[in-house]
């Protein structure tokens, strides 16, 4: 595990990757302005200190630097899926943050790829929760959260 300074220089250099737009181009997809929003949000969270809203202000605020962004499950296999973001509060606790843009479409079958989408992200979540805490035992805590769209659900601590 890293120290909180390096944490904080990881999350610096992060966030500024991922504000600038200066993305690997095969990263640069919907799911990039997904996880940009949720960067912005944060960002002015910390800047501001206001009380949170809701519960993804009140996590966004409670795990404040980024850890991973576009982390392999199995170092160099992205077979087995590649994760969104890691956020930690530098105390050894993490939230995995895992995204999936929808599809703005009208129609079933575009209703019917929602859902699908929706659940497919829970799972990756839940999944690279269990992946996580192999490659970072020493976690005193997991958090996970799927986020589809504008949708956030929270998984139970792991």
């Amino acid at each position: 595990m890293k120290n909180l300074e390096e944490i904080k220089q990881k999350d610096k250099e992060l966030r500024e990757k991922i504000l600038s737009g200066n993305i690997d181009p095969i990263v640069f997809n919907g799911d990039y302005f997904l996880v940009k929003s949720i960067i912005e949000l944060q960002t002015e969270l910390l800047k501001s200190n206001r009380e949170p809203r809701n519960k993804k202000e009140k996590y966004l605020m409670k795990y404040p630097n980024i850890f991973l962004h576009e982390w392999y499950v199995v170092e160099g296999m992205s077979q087995y899926g590649k994760g969104d973001l890691v956020f930690t509060d530098g105390n050894k606790k993490f939230l995995i943050v895992e995204v999936k843009e929808l599809s703005l479409n009208s129609g079933r079958n575009q209703c019917v790829a929602r859902t699908k989408s929706r659940k497919k992200v829970k799972k990756q979540a839940i999944n690279y929760m269990s992946a996580f805490r192999k490659k970072f035992p020493g976690a005193k805590s997991i958090k996970g959260a799927a986020v589809a769209g504008n949708e956030w659900k929270f998984s139970p601590f792991y």
